[in-house]
């Protein structure tokens, strides 16, 4: 497997594979762009990936408070593409995945995307969901709010990570996380309240969409992906026995899977 860690201005882009198809990854918050590299090797004869580092993540330069998180990464995206490509997303990178087949659909043959956390999708099935997810945010803010941005993180990831409990992971790991709030605090924007306008235009979406989840994830995740697979014009659903939120890493096997099934489905 190839593996560039070339670099544009400010963001750091990993290329994985050296397949005759173009792709790109989107990562989730809190992880960086090679969390694909178990995806990246199982379709390295298919694809060539391109996955970014969003800002303050992996080799990225930090993130500037203040500046909306989706539209710098659809920013960074768009200034380097040169043609259009396979896009594979977990978690707020599928929701990035999602603005840009919106956006550009010139650029965009297909999307495969783990846990788009496009919270608004069960708005109407899973309202309760909703609530209990919007609740917990809210101590989450409250927490960095007060100054207290460890405690903030540490709530999140308890939520969203792979089960590991926050005492079991590594201090340089706890602290890296730590720094990346802002970023995850910014990034509820998108995720809660749909700044982007993703939500109402979902409809737009022609191209094939496949919309995975684990089957031990948090409960609101089920009625997203549910709510996103069925707004788009071609969208599939499949979930992923045994995984929880971080299956992309996880069970990057499935994924893979799933991606060469999307992908050979699309070629000429």
């Amino acid at each position: 497997m190839a593996l560039d860690t070339r670099k544009t201005p400010d963001m750091h882009w990993r290329v994985l594979g050296q397949g005759p198809r173009a792709a790109l990854a989107l990562h989730c918050n809190l992880g960086h762009s090679g969390a694909f590299r178990g995806i990246g090797a199982a379709l390295d004869d298919l694809l060539t990936i391109e996955a970014p580092d969003m800002p303050g993540h992996g080799r990225s330069a930090e993130y500037v408070p203040g500046t909306l998180t989706g539209q710098t990464m659809l920013d960074a995206i768009l200034a380097r593409l040169d043609g259009p490509v396979d896009v594979i997303g977990h978690s707020y990178g599928g929701l990035l995945g999602l603005q840009l087949a919106i956006e550009r659909p010139d650029l965009v043959r297909s999307l495969s995307l783990f846990e788009p956390v496009m919270m608004l999708a069960a708005k109407a099935a899973a309202p309760e969901a909703v609530a209990k997810n919007d609740a917990h945010m809210g101590q989450v803010f409250a927490l960095n709010d007060a100054g207290d941005p460890e405690a903030a993180v540490r709530m999140f990831v308890e939520e969203w990570g792979n089960g590991t409990s926050w005492e079991a992971l590594p201090e340089e790991t706890r602290a890296t996380f730590t720094r990346q709030v802002p970023f995850v605090v910014a990034s509820q924007q998108d995720v809660l309240e749909d700044i982007g306008t993703i939500m109402p235009r979902l409809g737009e979406i022609a191209v094939p969409v496949v919309v995975m989840d684990g089957a031990e994830s948090p409960a609101i995740m089920k009625p997203v992906c549910d709510g996103v697979a069925g707004a788009v014009q071609n969208g599939r659903r499949v979930t992923v026995a045994g995984a929880g939120h971080m299956g992309a890493i996880t069970h990057a096997d499935v994924l893979a899977a799933e991606v060469r099934r999307m992908v050979e489905s699309t070629l000429d």
